[in-house]
Order: structure tokens, then C-alpha cells, then sequence
């Protein structure tokens, strides 16, 4: 009788889930070119629908190349369809170097955001990205920190610490792309610049999905262009990556 409950409850629960997933949920993206490229929006709305929670995702994207996110605040663009479309969550992704390069700018426009969406009530979470590749000139910058381990380490630090400061919540995109190439290297997740290869948008998808559902990314049906085994091992990535509570 005992197990009959607890398999009983354990079946509510997922159908408490999908019930909940089942109404529409809208997503603003705010970035650039790292975001553009291979269509992030378009991968994740695909991601999610393929879950198990079959969520349909409704996405607006403003992704002008090369864009900081204090250009976004000052263009208006973004935060006029926050007010207009009162999306369920706000992405917001910097330049690639931003949090390095320019922290104080980073840190007070992602907070002009995260207010901008507390008034619509948006939940903000903030992307955050990976390092250049070796060969990138930015390394002979000191802001840089002089290595991709290293600007990746000031990358996740730089967004972590505005996530906390801000009350925002943070997709760690950067430390799942770490993870990818120590533990599959014949996965390229660049496409040999600073830009996303298809399965590194697919493995940026998978975070964000489990950021902003709080679910586990290992149960997608939808692979992207990629072999079926790769989207499943990038899934797996995803999962390994430490998310903090809600």
C-alpha cells in the first residue's frame, strides 16, 4: 500500500509539472551575435517543446552584433517590448567581454533591467558566456587575463557576482562549455571565432532550459542538426553543471 502512494504522489507531481509548463511561456532575449548565431531563440523554443514537459515557449530576440548591454538600454528597443510584451522571463547576455572590460557599465545596466522587469514581473536571468578561443588578439589584453581558462574564470565570476548583487538568476552557459571540452573534446562548441558552433547554441539551449524550468535537460527529443548522440551528450553536460536554487 505504501508503494502504491508513493508511486501515486510521484505521478501527481509530473502532472502537476506539466500542467503547469502547458500554458504558453514567453522569453525576451537581450544580446548579440553570441545569441543570433545558429538562432538561440529559435533552438531553445525547439528544446522545450521536445521536453517532457512539452512546453510551448513564445521568444522575442533583440540581438544587434557586437552589442554591450548598456547599447541596449541607451537604444530603448528592449526595454519598450519588456513594457509591450511583459514576457514571463528576460535573458539578458553581454558582449563577450563586457564583465571584463567594462564591469561598471555591465553591472548598473543589468540592474536598469532587472528593475524594468520586476515592474512587468519578469523573472532576469542572466547568460553567461564562454571565452574567446586561444588564438583571439583579445588575450593581449590585461583585462583578458592573458589565457581562455582565465578569462573564462573572470567570466564567471563577473556574472555570478551581478546575478547575486542583483537578485537576478544565472545561466552559467560559460562553465557548461568548460565542462563540454575537458570531458568531450571532439565536440567543437565554436565555430573557430568567439561565436557558438550549431552544438554549442544547442548545449546554451539545454542551461537555459533547465535555468528557467528548474528540470533536468536529459529528456529532449529535439537534436538540433546535430548526430543524436551528441545532442544526448551535450544534454548530459548541461545537467552536470551545479545550478543555484530558485
Amino acid at each position: 500500500m505504501l508503494r502504491i502512494v508513493r508511486i501515486g504522489f510521484a505521478l501527481l507531481l509530473v502532472l502537476a509539472a506539466k500542467a503547469i509548463a502547458a500554458d504558453s511561456t514567453s522569453v525576451l532575449f537581450v544580446g548579440n551575435s553570441l545569441t543570433q548565431v545558429n538562432d538561440l531563440p529559435a533552438v531553445f523554443k525547439r528544446f522545450a517543446a521536445g521536453s517532457s514537459l512539452q512546453v510551448e515557449v513564445e521568444t522575442i530576440a533583440v540581438t544587434p552584433g557586437g552589442a554591450f548591454l548598456s547599447d541596449h538600454w541607451k537604444r530603448g528597443d528592449a526595454v519598450a517590448l519588456l513594457r509591450e510584451k511583459h514576457p514571463n522571463f528576460l535573458i539578458l547576455q553581454g558582449q563577450s567581454t563586457e564583465p571584463l572590460s567594462a564591469p561598471k557599465s555591465f553591472s548598473q545596466s543589468a540592474a536598469l533591467f532587472k528593475a524594468e522587469a520586476d515592474r512587468v514581473g519578469a523573472k532576469t536571468v542572466l547568460f553567461a558566456t564562454w571565452a574567446h578561443p586561444a588564438s583571439d588578439p583579445y588575450y593581449k589584453q590585461s583585462t583578458s587575463g592573458g589565457s581562455p581558462s582565465a578569462m573564462q574564470a573572470g567570466l564567471n565570476s563577473g556574472y555570478a557576482s551581478v546575478a547575486k548583487n542583483i537578485g537576478a538568476m544565472l545561466a552559467p552557459v560559460g562553465v557548461a562549455f568548460e565542462i563540454g571540452q575537458k570531458n568531450s573534446p571532439k565536440i567543437k562548441l565554436l565555430d573557430g571565432t568567439q561565436h557558438p558552433s550549431p552544438a554549442g547554441t544547442y548545449l546554451a539551449a539545454a542551461v537555459l532550459f533547465r535555468v528557467i524550468f528548474n528540470t533536468p535537460s536529459g529528456e529532449s527529443t529535439y537534436y538540433s542538426t546535430l548526430p543524436k548522440e551528441t545532442a544526448l551528450r551535450l544534454q548530459r553536460v548541461a545537467d552536470e553543471v551545479s545550478i543555484s536554487p530558485r
